[in-house]
């Protein structure tokens, strides 16, 4: 019987796999949702990691990402493909994201935003916002002081100045 045990927990181990990162997570659904869209035909691969921030928080995990992904000559729907070369001159496009997961790695919020590189005049005003919108991602299913809300004054006795 003990042999069995080891061989039920063997697999149990096996069909578990390692833990993702956060941050390796994060980047996984960026390509998902950047290769949803409709309009876009081939698929991109991830070329750069320009920035990448990962926080413990209270609540959950917070990542932030850059990541420039390039067009390769294989259609999106060839994506379990390994050997996609780049296409020379292809697409380039940079994705700014954030993510709050929690401690069960579920997401509580996200932003994301993919830009063409050729659009560079748009590049500094998408990252404005995406520094706007990340802390909103950021401070989801956190507690956090309102002043107004929780917060009151109460005056000192008259004979106590």
């Amino acid at each position: 019987m003990t042999p069995l045990l080891v061989l039920c927990w063997g697999c149990l181990a096996w069909a578990g796999g390692t833990p993702v990162s956060p941050q390796s997570r994060a980047l996984e659904m960026v390509l998902d949702e950047f290769h949803n869209k409709s309009h876009i035909q081939f698929l991109f691969k991830q070329q750069t990691l320009v920035e990448s921030m990962e926080m413990q928080l209270p609540r959950g995990t917070f990542v932030q990402l850059e990541v420039d992904l390039v067009q390769t000559f294989c259609r999106k729907s060839q994506r379990g493909t390994q050997n996609c070369r780049i296409r020379p001159g292809g697409r380039k496009q940079t994705c700014l994201a954030c993510f709050k997961f929690n401690s069960q790695e579920n997401v509580l919020d996200k932003y994301l935003r993919c830009l063409s590189q050729q659009a560079l005049l748009f590049f500094q005003e998408a990252k404005k916002r995406q520094a706007q919108e990340c802390e909103e991602v950021k401070l989801a299913g956190e507690d956090r002081y309102r002043p107004g809300v929780f917060a009151f004054s109460r005056g000192l006795p008259v004979g106590s100045r």
